[in-house]
C-alpha cells in the first residue's frame, strides 16, 4: 500500500492523528449529551490516552517479533507502528479504576468507548496503509492484499527470507480491513444505544463483548509474527486444516486470551447493569 502519504509523512501516524481527533469528539459529543462536565472530562480522557499510548508500545515490545536491543531509541518510533491495541486497552483500563472515585463511571465508559471504537477504526486503516498488522498469505483467498516493499510486511517477508527479492510479494488476507468494518459495526451498533433510555454502561458492555468476539476469531487470519502463543498443537494435520501452512498451530495466543476476558466481562457486565 502507502507507507507514506508524502515523502516523510508516514500514513499510519496520520490516520492514528485522525482516529485520535475523531475519537476525542465523539467522546465529548456524548458527555455533553448527558450534561457532563465536558472539559473537566477531557482532561481525565488525555491523562488515560498517555497510558494507553503506553500500553500500546510495552505490550508490542514484550510480545511482538522485533528486538530493539540494536537500536533501543526505535523504541520510541510509534509513528511508524508497532503498536498493540489490547496492550493500550488493559493500560487505559487500569487508568480508569484507579480514576473510578472521580468520575461518573459508566457514563464515561460508554462514552469512552464509542470514541474508541471511532478511534480504533481509523488506526486500522492505516495498518492497511503501512502494512502493518498483515493476515495470512493464501493463494485462493479472495480479495487479498498487495503491500510493497517498503511495507512492514514487505519489509518483513524480504528480511526473513520467505520471499525470493526477485518475486512480487504474496497476496494476504485483508484482515485489517475485516477489522476495521467490524469496528464500524460496533460503532454503528453503539450511536444506536445512545439513546437517553438506554442504561449506562450498556454500550460499554456490548464493545466488549463485541470486540472480545470478533478479534478472537480475526487472530485466526494474522499473519505477522509474535502474536504471544500461549498454547499450541503440534499436529500437521491441525495446522493444514487451518491451512496455517505450518506444523504448529498457535492455538491460543496472547491476543485470543484478552480477548476472551473481554467477551466475557462485557457480557457479565450488560447482564448485571441491564437487570439492575
Amino acid at each position: 500500500m502507502h507507507p507514506e502519504l508524502i515523502p516523510g509523512l508516514p500514513s499510519y501516524g496520520f490516520l492514528i492523528l485522525i482516529g485520535f481527533g475523531s475519537g476525542l469528539f465523539v467522546f465529548r459529543r456524548v458527555l455533553q449529551l448527558r450534561g457532563l462536565d465536558v472539559e473537566r472530562h477531557t482532561d481525565y480522557i488525555l491523562w488515560i490516552f498517555l497510558a494507553s499510548l503506553v500500553g500500546t508500545r510495552l505490550f508490542h515490545i514484550l510480545f511482538g517479533p522485533v528486538s530493539y536491543s540494536d537500536h533501543p531509541w526505535r523504541v520510541l518510533a510509534v509513528w511508524d507502528g508497532g503498536l498493540s491495541f489490547q496492550g493500550g486497552f488493559l493500560a487505559g483500563a487500569a487508568t480508569t479504576f484507579l480514576l473510578r472515585k472521580r468520575l461518573p463511571l459508566r457514563h464515561f465508559l460508554d462514552a469512552g468507548a464509542l470514541g474508541l471504537i471511532l478511534g480504533h477504526f481509523w488506526g486500522r486503516i492505516g495498518c492497511v496503509m503501512a502494512g502493518c498488522c498483515w493476515g495470512k498469505s493464501h493463494a485462493h483467498w479472495p480479495g487479498t492484499l498487495n503491500f510493497t516493499d517498503e511495507s512492514a510486511a514487505g519489509l518483513h517477508y524480504r528480511a526473513a527470507g520467505l520471499w525470493p527479492a526477485d518475486t512480487a510479494l504474496p497476496g494476504l488476507v485483508p484482515v485489517q480491513l475485516y477489522e476495521a468494518v467490524w469496528l464500524l459495526g460496533l460503532f454503528v451498533l453503539g450511536v444506536r444505544l445512545a439513546r437517553p433510555s438506554t442504561r449506562p454502561g450498556l454500550i460499554f458492555a456490548v464493545y466488549l463483548a463485541g470486540y472480545g468476539l470478533g478479534r478472537f476469531f480475526l487472530e485466526i487470519l494474522r499473519g505477522d509474527p509474535g502474536r504471544g502463543q500461549l498454547f499450541s498443537v503440534n499436529s500437521e494435520a491441525f495446522a493444514r486444516a487451518r491451512e496455517l501452512g505450518t506444523e504448529t498451530a498457535i492455538f491460543l495466543s496472547v491476543p485470543q486470551a484478552v480477548s476472551l476476558a473481554m467477551l466475557v466481562t462485557g457480557m457479565v457486565l450488560y447482564h448485571r447493569w441491564k437487570h439492575e
